[in-house]
């Protein structure tokens, strides 16, 4: 019977250790899905911040297309202006060459790619975007499966040391 308090006061620290260590282990697994839930805000926002930079970045293109039909207008106008100084009428060929060959066709074609620079711009920031919230949504994954591994290791080791309650082979005396 002399042994019998020794080894009860072993299975009372073993007890209290694996308490310990099962709380711990809940607590570290909170903490990794705190981190996966704050990594996914922070992708959120880095979104967030690439949708913005990709509509700035249209409004410029747009700026740059309206500055086009203002040099257009201006062109055509000196064109026009200059057309009564030089004699010739307006509906002469000359001056619809000018008009359509060095002016419209070129400032058609900056126009259409300023335009299709706005588009790029807002269609690269969605891809970026959608990119990044993926990335948030595998980082909260990642702290739910952390968070579930560290769970398991804890009760796979109190488990294995013994809990109360639990009976295991070795700790069942004959």
């Amino acid at each position: 019977m002399a042994f019998v308090a020794p080894a009860l006061a072993t299975v009372g620290t073993s007890t209290a250790m694996t308490v310990a260590s099962t709380a711990l282990s809940a607590m570290s697994a909170m903490a990794q899905l705190s981190a996966g839930e704050k990594a996914k805000e922070a992708y959120e926002q880095r979104a967030r911040n690439e949708q913005l930079r990709g509509r700035v970045e249209a409004v410029n293109a747009k700026k740059k297309g309206v500055e086009v039909l203002k040099r257009t207008n201006a062109s055509l106008a000196s064109i026009i202006a200059g057309a009564g100084r030089q004699g010739l009428t307006l509906r002469s060929g000359t001056v619809r060459d000018r008009e359509v060959f060095l002016v419209r066709r070129p400032a058609s074609e900056d126009f259409s790619d300023t335009a299709f620079n706005a588009s790029m711009s807002l269609m690269t920031a969605d891809m970026r975007a959608s990119d990044l919230r993926g990335a948030g949504e595998q980082a909260r994954l990642q702290g739910q499966i952390g968070a579930f591994s560290t769970l398991a290791g804890a009760f796979t080791n109190a488990m294995s040391i013994g809990s109360p309650g639990l009976s295991q082979a070795g700790n069942v005396p004959y």
